[in-house]
């Protein structure tokens, strides 16, 4: 009875109710009965995900064959190293191509098997209606200068590989109405500068997996000069999109990075960014919400900028560097700063010495509200900052300890609440990595 009931059903509802299921399963409603045989190909949206199977490939070539819906909205494909790729008959291009010819809006291809990587149909470059374009590990980036996208709205190339430097910027430069790309590189991707000028850019989220290699170093120190022209080649970064308010930079140490002015930028994470120009630092003046890797590099950065809008500050010291003193000097050029935490899950490294400034920083007497450290462990010199900060912080309404899982909680909350404050009314929390709270 309840079945008939279904079956009475629209076609349209029906259809609502199979893009709540899996593609997979929906297509296998096929086999119900004949009011449901072909319910399932009128579906705008498929998606299938390899979990193992070795045919997944032919599986989704028949799907798409048997396919009715006059709009595909959304494609998503993700095969694994395990899905046979070898058969003549599987043609990743030609999914890509009838998802364009029935006006595809999200496309989303996650190629990790063993294949050479796929170069897709040139329609692609030139869909009208594409809004959300995502592509992973084996895909190659082949864009001609016909390259046209008009509505894309948001990019990732996530490990993807490039038939040439102008592949890349021929596709950026075809999305006229960009606002968001997400790029993560791996090291032979066959791009040494991966240059990011798009006018109408708001969010940015770059992350490099390349690292100089032991040997590489010794051979900068034997060619200093010659190396370091090299290096400026290898893996660099150049954003020039001016509208920029979201910015992620992750990098690892031998690379660099030149950044035009941001002169909106509101949000950013820094992360072991190491060499970098002038620019950088003018574009880092204008952030609000900062999360920020305190490397060598940054470190010295820490006394240059004015960060005279930053009200949110999250760092996470670096084991190589002495952090007490670069945290001071980025108070002192933080007035309107109000939240500060400190992250040391990662590295908690000592702190040759605790000199207390001479001046207290503007923001712990007039905006400092929130102050937090995660991973705390006790020592003397973080104590030390953490009294000072205590005893110096007017305005101060919340205190967050967070222990190690090493760490006496007990001990530890008994030594923070004995400190003075001059702030009597704010709230003091504890709690452990692993979940237990104290207050």
């Amino acid at each position: 009875m309840e079945e008939n009931r279904i079956c009475a059903l629209p076609d349209d509802l029906l259809v609502e109710i199979l893009l709540r299921v899996p593609t997979k399963d929906a297509a296998a409603t096929a086999s119900l009965s004949k009011r449901w045989r072909s319910v399932w190909t009128m579906l705008p949206e498929l998606e299938f995900i390899d979990k193992g199977n070795e045919t997944l490939a032919l599986v989704i070539d028949k799907s798409l064959q048997l396919h009715k819906a006059p709009i595909l909205r959304n494609l998503t494909v993700e095969l694994s190293p395990s899905c046979c790729c070898v058969d003549d008959d599987v043609d990743v291009g030609k999914w890509v191509e009838d998802a364009v010819n029935r006006g595809v809006k999200q496309l989303d291809f996650k190629l990790l098997w063993n294949a050479a990587p796929t170069s897709f149909p040139k329609s692609l470059s030139t869909c009208d209606t594409l809004v959300d374009l995502s592509l992973c590990n084996e895909v190659l980036v082949d864009v001609s200068s016909q390259a046209r996208l008009p509505s894309l709205l948001y990019l990732c190339l996530d490990e993807v590989v490039y038939k040439d430097q102008d592949s890349l910027v021929r596709l950026l430069s075809s999305a006229p109405v960009l606002r968001s790309l997400r790029v993560h590189r791996r090291e032979a991707d066959n791009l040494k500068v991966f240059t990011v000028k798009v006018p109408s850019l708001q969010s940015l989220s770059y992350w490099s997996t390349w690292y100089m290699r032991k040997e590489e170093e010794e051979e900068e120190e034997e060619e200093e000069e010659e190396e370091e022209e090299e290096k400026d080649l290898i893996q660099s970064l150049v954003i020039d999109s001016p509208a920029i308010t979201d910015l992620k930079i992750i990098q690892f140490w031998g690379s660099y990075c030149s950044i035009e002015n941001i002169p909106c930028l509101d949000r950013a994470y820094i992360g072991l960014f190491d060499n970098h120009d002038d620019k950088c630092e003018r574009s880092l003046s204008s952030v609000q919400h900062l999360r920020l890797h305190l490397t060598k590099s940054m470190v010295a950065c820490c006394n240059a900028i004015k960060f005279s809008h930053l009200i949110e500050l999250y760092i996470y010291p670096n084991t190589l560097v002495d952090w007490l003193e670069p945290l001071m000097f980025l108070l002192q050029n933080s007035p309107k700063l109000e939240s500060l935490t400190i992250d040391t899950r990662l590295w908690d490294p000592p702190s040759s010495s605790w000199n207390q400034p001479s001046s207290i920083p503007g923001c712990l007497s007039s905006h400092l509200d929130l102050f937090r450290w995660i991973g705390y462990a006790g020592r003397e010199d973080k104590k030390q900052l953490v009294a000072y900060s205590l005893a110096n912080s007017k305005c101060l309404k919340e205190v967050q300890i967070s222990c190690t899982e090493t760490s006496n909680l007990e001990e530890i909350q008994k030594e923070v609440e004995s400190l003075p404050r001059v702030s009597t009314s704010s709230q003091l929390l504890f709690s452990m990595e692993n979940g237990t709270t104290s207050s």
